[in-house]
């Protein structure tokens, strides 16, 4: 049985790559930051029908050399989908860019130390389409600006992790060298397999809370957390996907589109009306979250799935079915507070 390195396993993305990997098969050594929230992953994968008979967790940190190699040891492959997250652009950049960096070169480090046959690592589209141009259309060629004036910390710090990723890759010795794949996911939504949310899913909490008058230009590319983590475990086999990168948006919406789509579902608190762009703008002066939403106003920007579909054959599911399998799964859930 082939062994996986799954770190982040706590994550949204990450508990969806666990259930997947046991599901099909795989052995999986998942790490976490701390050990107390062990009970948690194992929770997840009960309640979801996956055997943890072929599960073991282990603490490891991505500011900390120790553990690493030995966590990667006896396992075929790696992958890397921990990361630090932050909707803030107010937080410390350095906060957010040493652990995204220097996690990613420690995983890849462990692959090599043990000699691993491939990494695939969970990047951002926020590596790809932050930068000064009026470009629209975006795809795996396109890297963020890092020096771009709309770059966000956290964009930031999935361009350099990622960046760096490659560099590593390229500078292998050639008895060395193992495939890397990278996924750059857009919005991630979809049902949580722990109370752990997931950030993304704040916005359908948003929408069908009631809470919002109504939804502002802002157009988003929307992606299922269960299509990120089938196109992360079908990499493992896929030798098409080596050296590669790929954009996983299943397509985009204005976020008036997501709320009608809410409302005929049955989740009426969903906003009916749009919101002028001076209302955000105004907003922003009071509300930090709206703020942080006024630099997405304008024109919708684009990102081509055809390298995943075509290499990978990815199919993913309708966005529809992906935001009422979301909000059905955030009913009862303690309602986010807006600042």
């Amino acid at each position: 049985m082939e062994k996986v390195l799954l770190t982040g396993v706590t994550g949204f993305i990450g508990l969806h790559c666990c259930k997947q990997l046991l599901d099909q098969g795989y052995a999986v050594r998942g790490t976490l930051r701390d050990k107390i929230r062990k009970e948690e992953v194992i929770t997840a994968m009960k309640e979801s029908n996956t055997s943890v008979e072929n599960l073991e967790i282990i603490e490891l940190d991505l500011l900390n050399d120790e553990g690493w190699e030995e966590a990667g040891r006896d396992c075929d492959y790696v992958m890397h989908v921990a990361s630090p997250i932050s909707a803030s652009d107010s937080v410390d950049e350095e906060v957010l860019i040493r652990p995204a960096v220097d996690g990613t070169l420690r995983a890849l480090n462990a692959a090599k130390a043990n000699k691993a046959k491939k990494v695939i690592l969970t990047s951002s589209v926020a590596s790809i389409f932050y930068d000064d141009s009026d470009k629209k259309n975006y795809d795996e060629n396109d890297w963020s600006d890092i020096d771009s004036k709309k770059i966000t910390p956290y964009a930031k710090s999935k361009t350099m992790a990622e960046k760096s990723a490659w560099e590593f890759i390229d500078n292998l010795g050639e008895d060395e060298k193992f495939p890397l794949t990278v996924f750059c996911p857009y919005m991630v939504l979809g049902p949580a397999l722990s109370p752990d949310l997931g950030g993304t899913n704040v916005l359908v909490q948003m929408l069908t809370s009631g809470k919002l008058p109504g939804t502002p230009n802002i157009h988003l590319g929307i992606v299922d957390v269960r299509d990120v983590a089938q196109a992360h475990v079908d990499a493992i086999s896929n030798q098409g996907s080596n050296n590669e990168r790929f954009i996983l948006c299943t397509s985009s919406f204005w976020l008036h589109e997501i709320s009608q789509i809410l409302i005929k579902a049955g989740f009426t608190k969903a906003p009916k009306l749009r919101l002028p762009n001076f209302v955000l703008r105004f907003a922003a002066l009071f509300s930090a979250t709206a703020k942080e939403s006024v630099r997405m106003l304008g024109d919708p920007q684009f990102l081509s799935n055809e390298k995943v579909k075509t290499i990978l054959n990815w199919q993913p599911r309708p966005v529809e079915e992906t935001l009422v399998d979301t909000a059905k799964s955030l009913e009862g859930q303690d309602q986010i507070s807006i600042p």
